[in-house]
């Protein structure tokens, strides 16, 4: 607290001259801010207490101007994923902490302000002011806190606080203790607890998760002791024969040439070309299939009966290493594609695990792999293999995204949805209507709004800063292209009634500005709210957001669609004509239609029977601008089952095909059956379940980990290649305590009026990956937040492994004997086929323990990434080669590193000497 002489007048304490641009830089670059979590857990679920220190670290004082008014004070801006003092934002404009002496302001969704009062006392140099309040639920990870806060008086520029810039999160303090890496612990109606049982793993948890139960005879056992097969292609194929291990094939060692024959896959031919620098057979009729040394591509009608697979990207692989030659053969351009994938992934360098040698002492593998003669067979479970990202949340450049279209056609993934709208920004160029670019792609300091929006979610200040950014036309035509080149539909969403902040505001700002010029018919041509009518205070989004819903009464938000329908339609002509418009649909905050005239009226007039009809009627409406121009529909499911209903009637929509995107499954929360629900209606279902497929999830139960909990506490690799989409219900795991569900628990469930027998199967279509990009900014949290899980999706979306069948008593061994395979061969290659490509990737920690005779052991989630272990406080690192002795040293710092040693995982600690006083090492 600040130690300012008591005998002071008020007067004096507080008579702090008007600060002018330099004082506020000085102060902007050595404020030292320190935020602290403090406690999650005695408010319940509704509230969580926090801190916020101010250090001066200057000679400019800080503290109540006494020559400004109230409104120009300093004020710091700042982003908050949760809302701040709860019980009074954002109904009331501010909250006042008298013993604080400051005020709190909820500007619009995550931009908040804090201000002096009058009771401010002065930070000189060297003093601090702790400043204690409430967040609502709980925030329980370091990411959670969002960086680049600034401060502005009226008159100056703003200037980022240096102590809170970039991405290292230094003032945020550490999580470390229960009540604040816990997310909840309280009593429910019913008299039963409701407590977060997750705990951080140590490395001796991880070094136990990471063990193959199948192997383990003994505590001791590891992954050495099993030298796990690896999988020859990832996704796995319906049929591989590996026919001859001594003739082998190697399509880089030169002299090897590429016939398309019958000129049918030229452009396939000219990818494999290409990637491999192999040359094109230039006189097709001097080269003849099966001739020595030669890749060979064939359309031929051949299918795979009985499998029920998808016959249309059906494709055979025949490499025959006596007579040096290779054969690909399929149905079509796709299939085509995927045999020349599954020849490259042949091809990829690996290393081999051993028996004899830790795993992390593999074999140096080679530059590229030697093929065995062999023949597979293949075609895909599922026709749709999708990912989805979220560009407008934080934006990536073009490179990102052409880098993440590469990946997933090495894994024959074949849809990409592209969310390019949401209330953070809008990413795409529409001709004739340039404010949504010049107004909704750029975030900074523009509290009205009228020439950025706010800077949400962290971006700061400046309108080149993390939030801005858009694709002009040019720049999504040469996505597409790129995309449609690898097989890759790409499915544009354009977020709306809900989540369109941006838009709105980019169109009331056409307006004024047209209105301006006297062009009143030109300005409400698109406007998407009503201009005179203010937001309804009390219609907030899930994301804090004010003003974020399209108008469903007026004319011309369906004009704003129509022209935005019309002009994506123009972009994919002549390169992937549009099929899908997907609307999104989600998380609408129905109240901000309450007080619309507009709305009022269309009820009145009985064209909708009522305000709860609203949203219906819109997705109708929408639904039929898009079959008017030859488009399916696409939407997340909550914008087809509102409110835990039925689904719309199927029937109402003239659209050939409804796609709906099923993500809303927290197991305890009733909308598990959704998707039954839909896909019996007649809709095509899309599975995208939080629980096990939103990649913005973080990767471990820990602080220090990057991502959003809501629908599950952590998604690790292997619970995405564990989900099984052909009974949803069987990958009912935990609730959202951790707690596991008992059989009473499914019981329960399968009772309750939520339950849903799925009759029609077949509607349900494929899977999808989401990231969302709230708490995404950089390239390589965007990889890293979606590789190496984007695989464990590939292999799901492309193979039915058989444990997905089997009864939960019966397929524990088999799924865990297919997941150390899997992981394996993550370890040994296809992590290594990243690095090739500059792909970061989420390496998690290593497990570690000591034996009782204190030596340090050490495994990876993926055997053959390189381990190190430090015993001077990570000064140099020495590469784990099998058992070492420790017991010398009082803690060892362990890590996990990439191949080429770029990028390195966490570094956690072993406790030597708290480790020989336990009995844990005891067997």
């Amino acid at each position: 607290m600040s130690e300012s002489d008591a005998s002071q007048s008020s007067d004096e304490k507080n008579a702090i001259s008007k600060y002018n641009q330099e004082q506020l830089d000085i102060l902007a670059s050595t404020l030292g801010i320190k935020y602290q979590v403090e406690d999650n857990l005695t408010g319940g679920m509704s509230l969580y207490s926090l801190s916020i220190t101010l250090t001066n670290h200057c000679s400019v004082t800080l503290g109540y101007c006494a020559g400004c008014s109230t409104n120009s004070q300093w004020s710091i801006y700042f982003s908050h994923l949760r809302m701040v003092e709860p019980n009074f934002l954002p109904i009331d404009p501010c909250v006042d902490l008298e013993y604080s002496g400051v005020r709190f302001s909820h500007v619009n969704g995550s931009i908040f302000k804090l201000s002096p009062l009058k009771s401010f006392l002065p930070l000189k140099n060297g003093e601090s002011v702790k400043i204690k309040f409430n967040g609502q639920h709980y925030s329980a990870s370091r990411s959670d806190v969002l960086p680049n806060w600034y401060i502005h008086i009226d008159g100056t520029e703003p200037r980022l606080i240096k102590s809170t810039e970039g991405e290292s999160l230094d003032f945020v303090g550490p999580f470390d203790t229960p009540k604040r890496y816990k997310r909840f612990d309280y009593t429910l109606s019913s008299g039963r607890r409701r407590y977060d049982i997750y705990q951080p793993f140590t490395p001796e948890v991880r070094f136990h998760r990471y063990q193959p139960v199948l192997s383990s005879s003994s505590s001791s056992s590891s992954h050495k002791d099993t030298p796990w097969q690896l999988k020859p292609i990832i996704p796995t194929p319906h049929t591989l024969v590996i026919k001859d291990t001594e003739n082998c094939v190697d399509i880089l060692s030169g002299g090897w040439t590429i016939l398309d024959h019958g000129g049918h896959f030229q452009k396939e031919a000219q990818y494999l070309s290409a990637k491999t620098s192999i040359p094109l057979s230039k006189a097709a009729a001097d080269t003849k299939p099966g001739q020595a040394k030669v890749i060979t591509l064939t359309q031929e009608q051949i299918s795979l009966p009985g499998a029920g697979l998808i016959e249309s990207e059906v494709y055979k692989l025949e490499v025959d290493g006596a007579k040096q030659s290779i054969q690909l053969s399929a149905n079509s351009l796709a299939g085509a594609f995927y045999a020349v994938q599954t020849l490259l992934s042949l091809a990829s360098p690996r290393s081999s695990p051993s028996k004899d040698s830790s795993d992390q002492t593999a074999s140096l593998c080679p530059s590229h792999q030697l093929i065995p003669s062999c023949s597979v067979h293949d075609a895909p479970r599922y026709s749709y293999r999708g990912m989805h990202v979220d560009i407008s949340r934080n934006f990536q450049k073009k490179c990102e995204i052409l880098q993440l279209l590469d990946l997933m056609a090495s894994y024959k993934m074949n849809k990409f949805h592209f969310h390019l709208t949401d209330d953070e920004g809008w990413r795409l160029e529409i001709p004739g209507l340039e404010e949504l670019t010049e107004i909704g792609s750029k975030r900074g300091h523009d509290p009205e709004e009228n020439t950025c929006l706010l800077p949400l979610l962290g971006s700061g200040p400046f309108m080149d800063g993390l939030g801005c950014g858009y694709y002009s036309v040019e720049d999504y035509k040469e996505i597409l292209q790129y995309a449609n080149d690898r097989h890759i539909e790409v499915i544009p969403e354009i977020d709306m009634p809900g989540h369109s902040h941006a838009a709105v505001r980019a169109m009331k700002v056409r307006y004024d500005k047209l209105m301006a010029k006297g062009k009143k018919k030109e300005a409400k041509q698109y406007l998407l709210s009503e201009p005179d009518i203010p937001a309804s205070s009390l219609a907030f989004s899930v994301q804090m957001l004010a003003d974020n819903s399209m108008n469903p009464g007026l004319e011309s938000t369906y004009a704003f669609i129509d022209k935005v329908i019309k002009e994506l339609k123009e972009m994919h002509k002549d390169i992937q004509p549009l099929r899908v418009f997907h609307l999104g649909g989600d998380e609408v905050p129905y109240e901000a239609w309450d007080e619309s005239p507009a709305c009022l009226s269309l009820v009145d007039s009985d064209e909708v029977d009522s305000m709860e009809d609203l949203m219906e009627y819109f997705v109708l409406r929408v639904a039929t601008q898009a079959h008017k121009h030859g488009l399916e529909l696409g939407a997340w499911q909550d914008g087809i089952v509102v409110n835990k209903s039925e689904p719309y009637r199927r029937s109402k929509f003239a659209n050939s095909k409804v796609l709906v995107y099923f993500w809303r499954n927290v197991w305890e929360k009733g909308q598990a059956y959704d998707a039954h629900k839909l896909a019996n209606e007649g809709y095509e279902v899309i599975l995208a379940p939080g629980t096990h497929l939103y990649f913005d999830h973080p990767h471990e139960p820990d602080p220090e980990e990057r991502g959003l909990f809501w629908a599950c506490r952590f998604m690790d690799t292997r619970k995405v290649f564990s989900f099984m989409p052909a009974n949803i219900m069987a990958n009912a795991d935990v609730k959202l305590t951790g707690e596991k569900l008992t059989k009473a628990d499914l019981k329960a469930i399968k009772e309750s009026e939520d339950f849903t027998e799925l009759k029609k199967s077949e509607n349900i279509k494929g899977l999808q990956g989401q990231i969302w990009t709230e708490l995404v900014r950089t390239r390589q949290q965007f990889h890293e937040m979606i590789c190496p899980r984007l695989i464990a999706l590939a292999e799901r979306a492309w193979h039915c492994a058989l444990w997905e069948g089997q009864a939960a008593d019966k397929r524990g061994k088999a799924q865990e004997k297919d997941w150390f395979e899997f992981a394996s061969t993550l370890g040994h290659k296809e992590l290594r086929r990243l690095e090739a490509e500059d792909v970061p990737y989420h390496i998690p920690p290593p497990g570690a323990r000591l034996t009782g005779d204190g030596h340090l052991e050490m495994c990876s989630c993926y055997p053959g990434v390189p381990l190190f272990y430090s015993v001077d406080q990570g000064i140099s690192w020495l590469k784990y080669e099998g058992s070492v002795g420790v017991e010398a040293y009082q803690e060892i710092l362990v890590r996990a590193s990439s191949h080429n040693g770029k990028h390195h995982s966490r570094i956690t600690k072993v406790d030597v000497k708290s480790y020989a006083e336990s009995d844990e090492h005891c067997n």
